[in-house]
């Protein structure tokens, strides 16, 4: 069974078949999409206030970057990855945030989410 089974986990991408793809491969791992967001205000809206337990954040969202949803998301304590077709960057090591490289397979990123989800719980309980 997924890590994800069961969490609702906020969507935010500006591509559409990346999107649509990730969707599917949410709800195959028995987890509930949140949004998902397409643009920086979505986005932001829903990292503030929507209930989640995780969140998947393309760094750059039609030539804006992603920063105020990540620092929403870290006030929070949500734990997030960011997918991004720059690599690692100062955004994911700022963030202490998990990255996914584009392209990615499905596999390494609910890895990573999946480990973001555990060092978040980890945090709680020290």
């Amino acid at each position: 069974m997924s890590i994800l089974a069961n969490r609702r986990v906020l969507l935010v991408e500006d591509e559409f078949l990346i999107l649509a793809m990730l969707c599917d491969m949410i709800a195959d791992a028995s987890a509930t999409v949140v949004g998902p967001a397409t643009t920086l205000d979505e986005a932001l809206q829903l990292a503030k206030g929507a209930e989640m337990d995780a969140a998947i954040l393309d760094m750059n969202l039609n030539g804006q970057w992603s920063d105020p949803v990540a620092e929403a998301l870290g006030q929070r304590g949500i734990p997030f990855v960011f997918t991004t077709g720059y690599g690692v960057t100062e955004r994911s090591q700022r963030f202490g945030a998990r990255t996914v490289a584009k392209p990615y397979t499905w596999e390494a990123l609910e890895r990573e989410l999946g480990q973001a989800i555990s060092d978040a719980a980890r945090q709680k309980t020290v």
